[in-house]
């Protein structure tokens, strides 16, 4: 038979053509629990645009770019040295869908973009953005970084830096706009930024860099934040300055370095990653040269919190595949869909999508917060955003493996989308600090700033508005179980340094659990007061269950998978389903 005689009934469903952010009614719903109802209102055509793009436009041309990466050309036709990055045009197009059209690197920045009245705000954006990324995640680390980098400038640059580079860095004119760049990772340190051997030398009255730097994403960038140490400063972080490196000189002329090579990635092949050597590069001083490692972590953290949208954005993308797949095929004469272990599976990978945009859009809305002065909020991002970033880049990896199991040996094939999740998926968890850097961060936030007290102090708070009969009666099995988490984290941050740091991914895991058991208990009072069903109870239900109480799967109620359709589909769900 050949493939053209394939009865109907063998066909393979896609995604391709569907409005992501139409066929995911939860997020309309969640954004409603973080973001003024005058915002959500405002942002709803604009997340309709995006989803449209997303599924049809952008999830085409992501796939061209993921099967023709960037190359380096070094050198011009008569032998100079230009270390020009030439991409595929595909990948030019996506630049200009995310930069031009939908002004994400600017929308923080700059009043009116996407016809908004003023700034964006970081909620409103990263909803957009998380809708963006299901079907392009490498784009963003170069969005993301430009974003930032503005945002550094414009809180630690001199007037002059301003006024040069944060127009250009946040235009939404693809001619007029500058690309930025992070370098801070070297061979000899890795995720230890103090052992840095980058140095800057005052000569002739401006800076100078030399050494390496082993990992640049977005390589060719039209600038750079760099870490280097000043001669003589002294060892470890504190020792490092922070530099913009522009690419080109206001003369015209190249800057001292080369790009030695491109990075051949397991993941986010659209994007250029490469090894730069500074050969004598002029820099210019960002904020005070003994703290560069500080500020620099103010772009970090931004990107940090971006890494967890991306992996959230990657957890809905591989439900939508493989809910999709399940509806559309057949096997032993029953739909996937029908079948009872293919629903547990589906089921719980609902639980981890609507957890991980959960805690990311409550992220968002503390930082909302915290850049209008509200120090309490600024705690709660301090420590939230590592464990974001570590949590949500975790699961990520275990729910877009099982979308690829659903789907099977198509799931493995390049030609569809599940491969590339997954190599994305894995990424996620390296960039901006591994697993382990970022569960010691989270010890490090609460312990230098008390960040952690913050931290539970409002998801106290929050679950103290839960009114309903039902959201009480989940909220009072949340606290009880917030209760106990914070007693064991606050017992291991005065352990041992061995014991905490042996202990503290484990710990995170647990944390990253309760946060999110609040979350979803409040969003799902929230829309049963609505008049929306307890769809979302149920979630947090079993959410809390599973994730924070651990409870032994073999004594789970499989009857909630009766509900797999009306939790996909936003339909309601009554309140006996929580009985």
């Amino acid at each position: 038979m050949t493939t053209l005689d394939l009865p109907s009934n063998r066909a393979m469903p896609s995604t391709r053509g569907m409005n992501f952010f139409t066929a995911d009614p939860n997020l309309e719903r969640a954004l409603g629990a973080y973001a003024e109802p005058a915002n959500v209102e405002r942002a709803l055509p604009l997340l309709e645009e995006v989803g449209r793009c997303a599924g049809d436009e952008l999830d085409e041309l992501a796939a061209v770019a993921d099967a023709h990466p960037p190359v380096l050309r070094t050198h011009d036709r008569l032998g100079r040295r230009v270390d020009e990055i030439v991409y595929h045009p595909a990948f030019v197009e996506m630049q200009r869908l995310g930069f031009s059209r939908f002004g994400f690197a600017a929308m923080s920045h700059r009043a009116g973009v996407l016809g908004w009245p003023g700034r964006v705000p970081h909620v409103v954006k990263f909803a957009l953005s998380y809708v963006f990324v299901q079907s392009e995640f490498g784009l963003f680390c170069p969005i993301s970084m430009t974003d930032s980098a503005a945002r550094v400038l414009r809180m630690f640059g001199s007037a002059e830096l301003q006024e040069r580079y944060v127009p250009r860095l946040t235009s939404t004119d693809f001619g007029e706009l500058m690309q930025s760049a992070q370098l801070l990772t070297e061979r000899t340190g890795g995720s230890d930024v103090g052992a840095s051997e980058c140095v800057a030398r005052l000569v002739d009255g401006e800076w100078r860099i030399w050494g390496e730097k082993w990992f640049c994403s977005n390589a060719g960038a039209d600038v750079h934040l760099a870490l280097a140490r000043p001669e003589g400063a002294p060892a470890g972080t504190k020792g490092l300055g922070m530099f913009l490196v522009p690419k080109v000189l206001e003369g015209g002329e190249r800057n001292r370095y080369v790009i030695r090579r491109l990075k051949e990635k397991l993941g986010s092949r659209s994007m250029p990653t490469g090894e730069y050597e500074f050969e004598g590069a002029v820099g210019y001083v960002v904020g005070a040269i003994d703290r560069g490692f500080g500020q620099m972590a103010e772009m970090i953290n931004v990107s940090r919190l971006s890494n967890g949208m991306r992996a959230a954005a990657l957890m809905r993308r591989a439900l939508l595949e493989a809910v999709v797949h399940a509806r559309g095929r057949a096997a032993f004469g029953r739909a996937l869909f029908e079948l009872p272990l293919v629903r547990e599976q589906l089921f719980e990978m609902v639980l981890d999508s609507e957890a991980a945009l959960a805690i990311v859009l409550f992220a968002a809305q503390a930082l909302d917060r915290a850049d209008g002065g509200s120090e309490h909020d600024e705690l709660v991002v301090r420590i939230v955003t590592p464990l974001i970033k570590y949590a949500n880049c975790r699961r990520a990896r275990w729910t877009t493996g099982m979308a690829m199991n659903i789907r099977g040996g198509n799931g493995y094939i390049e030609e569809w989308v599940n491969a590339r999740l997954l190599r994305d998926a894995h990424l996620g968890s390296i960039w901006e600090g591994a697993e382990n850097v970022v569960a010691l961060d989270v010890a490090r936030a609460a312990m230098r700033n008390g960040a952690h007290e913050a931290l539970f102090g409002e998801l106290e708070e929050r679950l103290g508005a839960v009114t309903t009969e039902v959201g009480r009666g989940e909220g009072a099995a949340t606290r009880d179980a917030l209760g106990g988490v914070r007693r064991r984290f606050e017992a291991l941050l005065g352990a041992s340094e061995d014991e905490r740091e042996a202990k503290m991914a484990a710990m995170c895991d647990r944390l990253a659990a309760a946060v999110c058991s609040v979350l979803l208990t409040v969003e799902g009072d929230r829309e049963a007061r609505m008049g929306q069903g307890y769809g979302k109870l149920l979630v947090a239900r079993e959410y809390r269950r599973r994730y924070l109480e651990r409870a032994d799967p073999l004594d789970g109620d499989s009857s909630v998978l009766r509900w797999l359709g009306e939790l996909v589909d936003g339909k309601p769900v009554p309140a006996s389903a929580l009985v």
